[in-house]
């Protein structure tokens, strides 16, 4: 079932971007706190031995103020972003331990108009600090995580009563740790949890402000672009890093002023992927599994000269020696005029990280 899920979830959150974009509320500072209450998601058979704990938490929310005045809010629903701190307690203290995660967030309403009564999506990324971590002898049993440092990621969707200055509210969601295969094992540690808020509104919701036409005029109708991108990864029982390189070559369309739909071309070379098929699969080396391409559909979200892109693709070639020939990448692209960085997860299906990959790149804008 997972293997369906993480696709789904990147087409859901562009459909689900794509309409708020056509409404319009506002944001508001505020400041709140939840008590979590989950459990770990076992998407691998590995991860059975550090699921049967009920895993338990709190967060604290600062909403910034809502008087910053940049251009993308206006199509967005005027959203609430901030910064966030969870605790979370896995209740299995020798195994997995305790995660300190601090990440930045961006809450998006469907509704219009929500002066009591709201419901929406909320998104948050950044880091976590985890206590425990694999070791082959003192720790066998964590093979979710490797490294103490890793990305955070958690998706909700929430709905919320206001009764001003005080809101109370709920939300269930999917939290992820992982440090995209710096180390290895790294099959990640997901989490299913239920968020209990209370929290406390400084001002009221700012007044709505629609884009004028001038405004929605700013497009970019087609655009290619490329870049070329490097990481590093390890492969588990080997001592070495391998070093890989990736080329991609795109087209995009801008449907409005702050979404993009295009497809890509990937290309990647990476030898850990031959000594991965030795140790997992039954693989004796007759050929070289390095060299992988395939095509790929992508979303992009456009924040002024930050932009936040989804793909999900396909490799070409046989995939028995492979976790699974569809692959899906995760990441931020910074605008400087047409050349692009870009910081990315490369990954497949059950949400196990390939790779963390850095890259520039270059757009040839044609309108």
């Amino acid at each position: 079932m997972l293997k369906s899920i993480q696709p789904c979830s990147i087409i859901l959150s562009t459909l689900l971007l794509s309409t708020c974009s056509s409404f319009q509320a506002s944001s508001q500072e505020s400041i709140d706190i939840s008590y979590i209450s989950g459990s770990v998601l076992v998407h691998a058979k590995k991860i059975e031995p550090i699921s049967h704990q009920p895993v338990d938490g709190l967060s604290i929310n600062y909403t910034f103020k809502n008087t910053r005045g940049e251009h993308w809010r206006k199509f967005y629903n005027f959203p609430n972003y901030g910064i966030n701190y969870t605790f979370k307690s896995f209740n299995n203290p020798d195994v997995v331990g305790n995660a300190h995660a601090l990440t930045t967030f961006l809450q998006l309403s469907f509704l219009k108009r929500h002066n009591v009564f709201d419901v929406g999506f909320k998104g948050s990324a950044g880091l976590a600090y985890l206590t425990e971590k694999f070791d082959e002898i003192s720790n066998p049993d964590n093979q979710a995580i490797s490294t103490h440092l890793n990305i955070a990621g958690e998706v909700e969707f929430y709905t919320r009563l206001t009764f001003h200055p005080v809101y109370i509210g709920y939300s269930y969601g999917l939290n992820h740790f992982s440090n995209g295969l710096i180390e290895s094992p790294n099959l990640g540690l997901n989490t299913l949890n239920n968020h209990f808020t209370l929290g406390w509104a400084f001002e009221k919701q700012a007044e709505k402000v629609k884009p004028d036409e001038e405004e929605r005029a700013r497009l970019i109708k087609n655009e290619f672009w490329a870049y070329a991108s490097t990481g590093a990864n390890k492969v588990r029982d080997y001592d070495k890093r391998f070093v890989f390189f990736a080329t991609s070559l795109n087209y995009s369309k801008q449907i409005n002023p702050i979404n993009k739909i295009g497809i890509g071309f990937d290309f990647i070379n990476d030898e850990a992927l031959n000594q991965y098929a030795i140790k997992n699969y039954n693989f004796n080396g007759e050929s070289d599994l390095s060299f992988r391409c395939g095509p790929n559909l992508q979303g992009e979200f456009l924040f002024g000269n930050l932009s936040i892109l989804a793909a999900y693709g396909i490799f070409f070639g046989d995939p028995s020696n492979y976790v699974s020939r569809g692959y899906y990448k995760v990441g931020a692209k910074y605008y400087a005029k047409n050349i692009i960085g870009i910081a990315m997860i490369r990954a497949v299906p059950k949400f196990k990280a390939q790779v963390i990959e850095f890259g520039l790149g270059y757009r040839f804008p044609w309108n």
